[in-house]
């Protein structure tokens, strides 16, 4: 299979996923945007982003392959998501994506802990200020705070 076929087919696969689970969510009004709105248009962005590569792949010819599937990476980032999902209530932000990039980091051949630490506390220090101090969400910070 070629190579852009793959990527524009997976792109769509993914969007239609959080596409259809995205329109389940209220998406509420132009003055208070509900939960579905961000998830559904992620997805349809994504999902013109798949049609256009995927077009790309058809209209071009282009000769590359896809080799094979790199099943480390592929494990490590779905391991990161689900780490992040499962954890952030019990957890708090910090924590949480400290471990989940810490499990991302996996699919890196070497795997580096001290950057990929050093990223994990960047990254979790952003997120809540971007997220509960600059926005406002309500999300543990910290286990019990």
């Amino acid at each position: 299979m070629r190579r852009e076929i793959a990527v524009g087919s997976t792109f769509l696969a993914i969007s239609l996923f959080f596409l259809i689970f995205g329109l389940q969510l209220p998406m509420g009004t132009a003055r208070r945007i509900g939960p579905g709105v961000m998830p559904a248009s992620v997805a349809l962005m994504l999902m013109l982003l798949g049609m256009i590569i995927l077009a790309q792949g058809f209209l071009r010819g282009s000769e590359r392959r896809v080799a094979r599937v790199n099943w480390r990476g592929l494990t490590a980032i779905s391991a990161s998501i689900l780490v992040f999902a499962f954890a952030l209530h019990p957890l708090g932000m910090i924590l949480t994506t400290i471990l989940a990039v810490l499990c991302a980091g996996l699919a890196e051949k070497p795997f580096r802990p001290l950057e990929t630490l050093l990223l994990g506390v960047f990254l979790s220090l952003a997120s809540v200020g971007i997220f509960i101090y600059g926005i406002g969400m309500r999300i543990l910070v910290w286990p019990g705070c």
